[in-house]
């Protein structure tokens, strides 16, 4: 229990560490997070502040279920044949406020086409009708002028006139206000919106002309047109735009034209019918007209004053009679007027004329209107559409019936109406022939009344159904009612001001951290003491900053930078390492898995180290293959190991040199370059060489080749009282780690110790030595430097 306890503990702090150095490795750049957070805000502001805010604008319309006349109308008994009455789709609604000839309509009502803007500060503000300073008039075609594409920026310089300078050009012109501007075959004028201008003086402005087909497609894809739900009849507008005015007066513009629309479609009926009574209106004045003359002249000729009276006695007798021929005759004579207007028709279908009061065809009123409706709804069906729709195919087909079924109707209601008069004309003949003693005069005259009578009573009746339809046609209202007329929110909905600057702050956040995580999955090489205790079971002896001085021996009498005091760390901590060599004499050897990676560096230093200390220090460079002790100390080439091995003649006291500025410490520099190394280090000499070196001094640090080269420090490690195996920080790829773990696991090199170099504390990959007693280090660098120091 307590095993596992101890294992769930390591496991927390591992994680717990692992977690740490992740947020490490990211906060150590807290510098270059701040300085892009700081870049990205600013820029995500100058966006806010360049965006012109928008504004949501609404609009709401019903669509009724039966459009028309009101129902106080519903008196007059004939006004419901006037086709005011139908029931409207609300999709077919929306489509028509969608539709491209409502949108050309209130671009050109309100000229759209036409645009003002103003710079303020870094805006670019559109003004409208009051607020704009200025405004426009055509005075060339205005069809030709809608196709003008152009602008022109407008300096105003007092109240009389102003400059221009069209695009594309770099004169500018000074006309004055009212005076005729030309571009091309384009005329038109600008005049000032107030009288004064004088607050206006030096402003600029860009006047924009727009192509008119371009302005009603965008406004078309603007304007949101969409019914509230499938079981609503409410049709909803909006309109994002950054002018609130502007967009009250399209939506506003837009539901007062289609109520337009739909009003002048329903009079057409209404418009037809008027034409129709006023033309017979017409004919009849001049029949009742002659008539009159007719009577004056009989009168006259005759020298009657007042036959009526001596008509007295007829008139009870024949009244009922009489009064069943006028209206017969005058049903006749509308039944005539209708098939004459029907057979003189020359297009394919047009209105009908309702009925007029035919009471001898109840239904031929109702026929009339239904034909009257299909056409109707044909015509609002080919305004989205074409002839080959089959809708309007199968509409074709039905008014085709219906106007031959009106036609058969009326020649059907002209002969009943024509017996019905034979008829009654026949009894007319025999109240005639009981009366046929009266004076002749008499006769004739009660003929000439008779004839005035009808055609004044049709005359009156065709006045009062001219009179019903006005009023009718004034009092037509839309199929639609507005509920909202226009309004704006007062907020605007774009540009989402934290939402940008919040996105500026989390991109300035994010390019950096991608940064750094792209950079640390590609990069191999390890970096800190942590990757190497992870990778490494052999014991971490010390770690060496990063030196950035140039110096190559940094560790000398009075240094206190933070890698010499590093090497006197690593110094007492080979001590450690070394308390079980029982020998006077203890040999470290210095080696790495590549070359590159500062064990000449590390080798040189830790002998300077342990000299400091009064103990009598040899170097040795024993990298045959390549010798580099010499160049490094910037010494000239001597002789050295490889000519002791090779010529036994020659003496060790006279190859080792005390290396000058210090006390303590010796030099065997490697020779000459020998062909065959790894054979001369398998020499007997070789071990007369440690042995005499042992006697003289007290340590003998050995530069060797590296391990993952060549096996020349294999072959000599057994000469070593310990192997101190150089690993440099962000120099050795982490898959070459697998090299000094499996010479430590098989124990190839005696006494093994790892040794982490060139680690850089400035990146925090290390505790640190600086802080303490290293003042000094940072003095030569600037304030960016020691703030944005990698």
């Amino acid at each position: 229990m307590s095993h596992n306890t101890n294992s769930e503990y390591s496991r927390e702090v591992s994680q717990s560490i692992n977690l740490r150095a992740e947020l490490e490795k990211y906060l150590m750049h807290w510098k270059w997070f701040f300085l892009s957070i700081i870049l990205a805000g600013a820029v995500a502001v100058f966006l806010v502040k360049t965006k012109v805010n928008i504004y949501e604008t609404k609009a709401s319309v019903l669509v009724k279920e039966d459009g028309g006349a009101s129902t106080d109308l519903k008196m007059f008994q004939d006004l419901s044949s006037l086709g005011l009455s139908s029931s409207s789709n609300v999709y077919d609604e929306v489509e028509v406020l969608k539709s491209r000839s409502l949108a050309f309509a209130y671009v050109k009502k309100l000229n759209l086409n036409f645009e003002i803007y103003q710079k303020k500060g870094l805006k670019e503000i559109e003004l409208y009708k009051e607020s704009s300073p200025i405004k426009y008039q055509v005075l060339s075609d205005k069809e030709d002028f809608y196709q003008l594409d152009t602008f022109m920026d407008v300096t105003i310089l007092d109240n009389f006139q102003f400059k221009y300078q069209a695009e594309e050009s770099e004169e500018e012109i000074t006309v004055k206000f009212g005076e005729k501007i030309s571009f091309g075959k384009h005329v038109f004028l600008i005049t000032p919106f107030k009288s004064d201008l004088k607050n206006k003086k030096g402003e600029k402005y860009r006047v924009v002309f727009k192509k008119i087909d371009n302005v009603v497609e965008n406004y078309k894809k603007k304007v949101e047109v969409n019914s509230i739900d499938q079981n609503s009849n409410i049709i909803e507008l909006n309109l994002k735009h950054a002018n609130k005015s502007k967009s009250r007066d399209i939506l506003n513009t837009m539901v007062d034209l289609y109520n337009q629309m739909s009003i002048d479609d329903q009079n057409l009926v209404g418009e037809k019918t008027d034409k129709f009574i006023t033309k017979r209106l017409e004919v009849i004045k001049e029949e009742l007209d002659e008539v009159d003359r007719n009577e004056e002249l009989y009168k006259s000729d005759k020298q009657i004053t007042d036959i009526a009276l001596q008509s007295q006695v007829f008139v009870d007798a024949k009244s009922v009679n009489e009064q069943e021929i006028f209206k017969k005759e005058s049903e006749l004579r509308l039944v005539e007027f209708m098939i004459e207007d029907i057979q003189k028709e020359k297009e394919d279908f047009e209105l009908l004329p309702t009925s007029i009061g035919i009471t001898e065809a109840p239904q031929l009123s109702l026929s009339v209107n239904n034909y009257n409706e299909l056409l109707f709804e044909r015509n609002r069906l080919l305004r989205n559409s074409s002839m080959s729709n089959p809708v309007v195919q199968n509409l074709n087909m039905e008014l085709k019936n219906s106007i031959d079924n009106i036609k058969g109707s009326l020649i059907g209601t002209k002969r009943q109406l024509e017996i019905s008069l034979k008829s009654l004309n026949s009894v007319e003949k025999q109240f005639e022939n009981k009366i046929s003693a009266l004076p002749k005069q008499v006769r004739e005259y009660r003929g000439i009344l008779r004839r005035q009578s009808i055609i004044a009573e049709l005359y009156s009746y065709l006045l009062q159904k001219k009179e019903e339809n006005e009023i009718s046609m004034a009092v037509t209202v839309s199929n639609s009612k507005v509920i909202d007329r226009a309004y704006s929110l007062s907020l605007p909905i774009a540009p989402k001001k934290k939402v940008i600057v919040l996105a500026g702050l989390m991109i300035g956040l994010l390019v950096p951290f991608s940064f750094i995580y792209l950079r640390d999955l590609l990069d191999t090489k390890f970096k800190s003491r942590r990757d190497l205790e992870e990778a490494l079971t052999a014991p971490l002896l010390g770690d060496i900053p990063f030196d950035k001085s140039g110096e190559k021996i940094v560790v000398r009498k009075g240094s206190r930078t933070s890698t010499a005091e590093a090497f006197r760390l690593l110094r007492t901590n080979l001590d450690f390492m070394l308390a079980s060599v029982e020998s006077k004499s203890k040999s470290i050897f210095v080696t790495s898995t590549i070359s590159g990676e500062g064990k000449t560096f590390v080798a040189v230093n830790v002998a300077a180290s342990i000299a400091l200390t009064g103990k009598k220090v040899v170097l040795i460079g024993m990298d045959l293959r390549a010798p580099k002790i010499t160049q490094y100390l910037d010494l000239p080439n001597r002789k050295g190991v490889s000519n002791y091995l090779i010529d036994k003649n020659i003496l060790l006291e006279d190859m080792v040199s005390p290396l000058e500025g210090f006390d303590n410490l010796y030099l065997l520099s490697s020779g000459v370059v020998p062909p065959n190394p790894a054979e001369l280090l398998l020499s007997s000499r070789i071990e007369d060489l440690f042995a005499e070196l042992k006697k003289s001094f007290d340590y003998v640090v050995v530069d060797t080749a590296p391990v993952n080269l060549v096996t020349d420090t294999l072959m000599i490690s057994k000469y070593a009282d310990m192997v101190l195996y150089t690993a440099r920080s962000n120099y050795l790829d982490k898959r070459f780690l697998e090299v000094p773990e499996r010479l430590y696991n098989e124990k190839r090199l005696p006494n093994m110790a790892v040794l982490l170099n060139g680690l850089d504390y400035t990146r925090g990959y290390g505790y640190g030595y600086g802080g303490y007693g290293y003042p000094k280090e940072n003095e030569h660098k600037n304030i960016f430097q020691k703030i944005f120091k990698k």
